[in-house]
């Protein structure tokens, strides 16, 4: 009887092992509710700055900080510039992911900002994106500023919405004119003997700051046949091989862009208009069949493309009237697919967070 009795208590204690053991095999991860991140920096970025680190911390011990880096693709930063940081995340022994709307996401420091968050893993790690505060101050100076025949030009800026230009006689200033294009012709303003310089500064998209004054550019001297050659309105000729612009005084502009009637137009090594598309200075211009640049958003051969205000096809990411949009490296851009990068663009080429 005695022996029994063991028996039974030996198989009792069996059982109990053994569904033990069985909830310790299947207990599930506990589910991660509140993801909390703060950000800092060192010194907070301005327009000109290298992109430097970035540092992301938790006190949390659920789960832990892999890795934490800027995204953007610039070395450094313009006035208007988001920055934007992904975060890794690891989840600690027992813990999960399960979640990535914006309500279960706690950030703070640097104005941080919930963009988005992925999961992989079956909830080990997850990905998240952050925006940080936009830079603000004021641009920094134009670069290479240059005349091309009497047109002034200069390298366009990130950022920049449009620009100033500051035309000067014998050091002594004349007018000062605005633009959005990245040249300006000053030929109507050469009209007296002298010795004629500019300076540009670029005024901020993101907040109508003007950044700095160049320096002047070379001298372009103006003597009393220049002034004559100038002068006047031309015309445009026309002969088997195309179409050209005579000047009044004899001439005519060739390798260089012109306005005229308020229309920009290039000009060959010859003097001959150009049509179509022109690689001209390392970037890409599409010239009407009249020649006149366009800019905007442009359908040409079933594909649509964006050309900005100095007239120059945009590539990658570009951010439009409130939306993004991406091209390729043709320039032409994407839509009703997903881009190289995992975003989802819709009909009419607007991305979808």
């Amino acid at each position: 009887m005695k022996k029994c009795w063991k028996n039974w208590i030996c198989v009792a204690m069996a059982a109990v092992m053994t569904v033990g053991m069985g909830m310790t095999v299947f207990a599930a991860d506990t589910k991660i509710d509140k993801v909390t991140v703060s950000f800092s920096y060192g010194e907070e970025p301005k327009s000109g700055d290298s992109v430097g680190d970035v540092k992301a911390t938790t006190g949390s011990n659920e789960f832990y900080i892999d890795n934490a880096e800027y995204t953007n693709d610039v070395d450094t930063w313009s006035v208007g510039d988001r920055p934007t940081v992904r975060v890794d995340l690891t989840a600690k022994d027992g813990y999960k992911f399960s979640y990535t709307s914006k309500s279960h996401f706690s950030l703070s420091g640097c104005s941080a900002e919930f963009n988005k968050a992925k999961i992989y893993d079956d909830g080990a790690t997850m990905e998240l994106t952050v925006y940080l505060k936009r830079i603000g101050g004021k641009l920094s100076e134009v670069e290479n500023i240059e005349w091309v025949g009497t047109t002034a030009v200069w390298d366009r800026m990130e950022g920049a919405k449009s620009y100033e230009v500051r035309l000067y006689r014998d050091e002594r200033s004349i007018e000062t004119f605005s633009t959005t294009n990245t040249s300006y012709d000053l030929a109507s303003y050469l009209t007296r003997e002298g010795s004629y310089a500019f300076k540009v500064r670029a005024i901020s998209d993101y907040n109508n700051r003007a950044g700095e004054w160049t320096d002047f550019s070379d001298d372009y001297h103006i003597d009393e046949d220049n002034v004559r050659y100038y002068s006047g309105n031309g015309n445009w000729r026309q002969n088997q091989r195309g179409w050209w612009y005579e000047y009044a005084g004899g001439g005519y502009p060739k390798n260089e862009w012109k306005q005229i009637n308020n229309a920009w137009y290039y000009f060959n090594w010859e003097g001959y208009m150009l049509t179509g598309w022109q690689n001209i200075g390392n970037n890409w211009y599409y010239l009407s069949n009249s020649g006149a640049m366009l800019t905007g958003w442009q359908y040409i051969n079933n594909n649509w493309y964006y050309l900005d205000g100095s007239g120059v096809m945009l590539t990658g990411w570009q951010h439009i009237n409130g939306n993004w949009y991406y091209m390729d490296r043709s320039g032409a851009m994407y839509a009703n697919c997903q881009t190289p990068d995992g975003y989802y663009v819709n009909a009419s080429g607007a991305r979808v967070n």
